[in-house]
């Protein structure tokens, strides 16, 4: 083998991966700083255009407040307009001209105010004082004689006073005066778009970005357009506020790397292949190593060298494979052996008696792999509570893997106090273990069961009952102390579900004939039939005697099936519609493990049957009722009172229940009924009498006519007046 091979190999294995993951942090992170940066850049964006947007919103309302309050105070104003003598009106003009020079000096946004004078066509500035053909302005006045007066401030447009005078771009706000009527004129407020352009200039830096100004239509305005990261619009200007990146904005974020950053990172960089280099040629040492012992036994073992060992790792994790499977095959043969050996213990420990039981279980034990060293043997059956819950909540594989858990749990329970364990399923639900017991063991055996049930139910999610005995010193009655702990689990009805039942403490002298009972199931029929709720009461004294004398789970089991037989002849005359009663009996009766399962479970199947029962025999009586009350309807259609609360009061039944019969029985509730006997007895009388209407609606029950012509109009389609001519044409035709 060539001196460092493996060594240069690592070298060439590891470093790769590294500069590859120090090239995609580096780029990740440059993307993450990227990111950051932008949205930073993007939340200043924002906040300059809010800021920028409260400045002109606020600057604009102040010169909508500055004219509202010159229309409403301005007593000169109103006289210029109202007067109509030439001399004061000269005189107010020049006043009027004054208070507008006022505003534009005052305030350094007005580009220009003027007033226009409906009445004669004048128009008064703070410069001069013309008609209106004479304005530079004169389109936009006329504009707003024509009935498109603008709402708030204008778009750009452009402006002058006199025809020589230079175009200048403006926001114009129009108010009229009166307000609300613009009756005398109108004032225009002129503000220059250069001095919101340069107020704009003023709040950004060319080098970071620039704001952008939008019209109500979107038009751009100034600035530089189509470059925006964010726009932000103004609901009382109608304009909108843009805000784009300069070139320098544009590559702040690698102002933030700092280049002290950079020499520590090279640094990491260079530290993290020096520490890769070092590692390796430590690790490559024992390995080395090992391919060298593994070479020369291979030589040795085969009388000379193998060719093709350009892969050193090849070769020796092939080796080791090899090496690792004939072991493991080797202790799975005897594994399965011994498994195979102790499952056939398990089933002789069964099957045996004092008559046929082997002698020699001590050495049967010894030949399965135990030293015999132990100073007692325990012996304990361990059984699934609630197993048809258990096998009906899970599926086939499901049910294996839970039980191989169980197995798994009970040799780390036990092994962990150092106690050596063999357990083996005898059935579907139960499973014997064998546990070597010191002297040192026999007091904490009680621990164990009990952590064992815990753990259980806190991971599996199911409860275990555990049928114990005494320990043995021995092996020479195994299969004696293994039928009793079976025997144990027998009165799990009387312990209950999740206990350690122990042989021993197992009091059996109380519990009598079960025959003597036969008589109480007997009446416990006959009352349940009957519908008597003393039934109830009776089978809890029969559980309370279960429970008193012990009964095993078989004598229990026997009691129940004879209760469901008893039952089953009671009540089989009955025609009761839906589910098989006794069959859910029958599945209640086979579930039951424990007394606690008769009073839960199996007594509530009992009270659904008796609810059953009661709500048959209570149809049956209902319905002798609904026939009776339609009887009485009948007989009793001429009564003008005769109502569904009547009918409840003289039947001692609630009115809403009887109106449900009413619409169970015959598919009609009680109104229409009434409605449909009423009207037919009015047709017989219509047929065969010559009584007015109004008497025929009497005759039946109606003490107003409408009610009765709207109620046969209903049923009949047609109105009673036509009816009543269409059967005397009947009868005149037949005569």
């Amino acid at each position: 083998m060539k001196p460092n091979r493996i060594f240069v190999k690592m070298i060439f294995s590891y470093l790769p991966i590294f500069y590859s993951v120090v090239v995609i942090i580096f780029v990740v992170s440059t993307v993450l700083i990227h990111e950051s940066s932008q949205k930073q850049t993007l939340k200043t964006k924002q906040a300059l255009a809010n800021h920028a947007v409260a400045i002109l919103e606020q600057t604009f309302k102040s010169i909508d407040g500055s004219v509202i309050n010159e229309i409403d105070q301005n007593e000169d104003l109103r006289k210029y307009l109202y007067t109509k003598d030439r001399f004061e009106k000269y005189y107010y003009a020049n006043k009027v001209s004054d208070a507008f020079n006022a505003l534009v000096v005052n305030n350094k946004w007005i580009n220009s105010v003027y007033l226009y004078s409906i009445a004669d066509e004048t128009v008064i500035s703070s410069s001069i004082s013309t008609r209106v053909e004479a304005f530079g302005d004169e389109a936009f006045i006329r504009a707003l004689s024509s009935d498109t007066f603008p709402v708030g401030w204008t778009n750009k447009r452009e402006y002058k006073e006199l025809e020589y005078d230079r175009l200048v771009s403006v926001f114009s706000i129009v108010k009229p005066f009166p307000l609300f009527t613009a009756e005398k004129g109108y004032i225009v407020v002129n503000v220059n778009v250069g001095t919101v352009q340069q107020l704009l200039n003023e709040m950004t830096n060319s080098d970071v970005g620039s704001l952008n100004l939008y019209d109500k239509e979107g038009l751009p305005l100034f600035g530089e357009q189509g470059k925006d990261m964010l726009l932000v619009r103004s609901d009382y200007l109608g304009w909108s506020v843009g805000t784009s990146i300069g070139q320098s904005g544009s590559l702040a974020w690698a102002s933030t790397i700092s280049m002290w950053w950079i020499v520590f990172g090279l640094c990491a960089v260079l530290m993290g292949t020096l520490a890769i280099i070092f590692i390796s040629f430590k690790q490559s040492k024992p390995i080395e190593e090992i391919s060298r012992q593994i070479l020369s036994y291979v030589d040795q073992a085969f009388g000379k060298k193998k060719k093709d060992r350009n892969d050193d790792f090849k070769f020796i994790q092939s080796a080791l494979q090899h090496l690792i499977k004939d072991s493991s095959q080797s202790k799975q043969h005897l594994k399965e052996n011994i498994n195979f050996r102790r499952q056939q213990l398990f089933q002789e420990l069964m099957n045996a008696d004092d008559a046929n039981a082997r002698p020699r279980w001590s050495q049967e034990l010894h030949e399965l792999g135990h030293s015999g060293d132990y100073d007692a043997i325990s012996i304990f059956v361990i059984e699934i509570d609630n197993y048809s819950v258990f096998s009906s909540r899970y599926v086939e594989r499901d049910q294996d893997l839970m039980k191989f858990a169980i197995s798994c749990v009970v040799k780390e329970v036990f092994e962990a106090e150092g106690v050596e364990v063999w357990t083996n399923w005898m059935n579907q639900q139960q499973a014997a273990s064998i546990a070597f017991l010191g002297r040192e063991h026999l007091q904490t055996l009680s621990d164990c069961w009990r952590e064992l049930q815990s753990w259980i139910g806190q991971n599996l999610k199911l409860t275990v009952t555990l049928g114990v005995t005494e320990t043995l010193e021995n092996a020479d009655h195994l299969h004696v102390s293994f039928h009793k702990a079976l025997n144990a689990l027998d009165y799990k009805s009387v312990y209950g579900s999740n206990a350690v039942i122990a042989y021993e403490n197992i009091d059996a002298k109380g519990q009598g004939e079960v025959f003597e009972h036969l008589l109480v199931i007997r009446s416990i029929g006959h009352s349940f039939r009957e519908g008597d709720p003393k039934w109830s009461s009776t089978l809890d004294e029969l559980i309370g005697t279960m429970r008193e004398r012990s009964y095993s789970r078989t004598n229990i089991s026997n009691l129940l099936q004879y209760l469901v037989y008893q039952l089953y002849k009671d009540i089989s005359g009955l025609p009761l519609q839906g589910e098989d009663p006794i069959k859910r009996l029958n599945e209640a009766a086979d579930a039951v493990e424990t007394i606690e399962d008769i009073e839960g479970p199996f007594k509530a199947a009992l009270e659904e049957l008796a609810e059953r029962i009661y709500a048959f025999r209570g149809k049956q009586s209902n319905k002798s009722i609904v026939y009776e009350a339609k009887a009485y309807i009948e007989d009793h259609y001429d009564d003008p009172d005769l109502s569904l609360s009547m009918l409840g009061e003289k039947f001692e039944i609630h009115s809403s229940y009887l109106s449900r019969l009413f619409k169970e029985e015959f598919n009609e509730n009680f109104v229409d009924m009434l409605a449909r006997v009423r009207i037919e007895r009015a047709k017989a009388l219509l047929e065969n009498s010559n009584d007015t209407l109004q008497e025929i609606a009497a005759k039946v029950g109606y003490t107003h006519y409408f009610s009765f012509s709207r109620v046969f109009k209903k049923l009949e389609k047609m109105p009673v007046s036509q009816y009543r001519k269409m059967m005397d044409s009947q009868s005149d035709h037949l005569s």
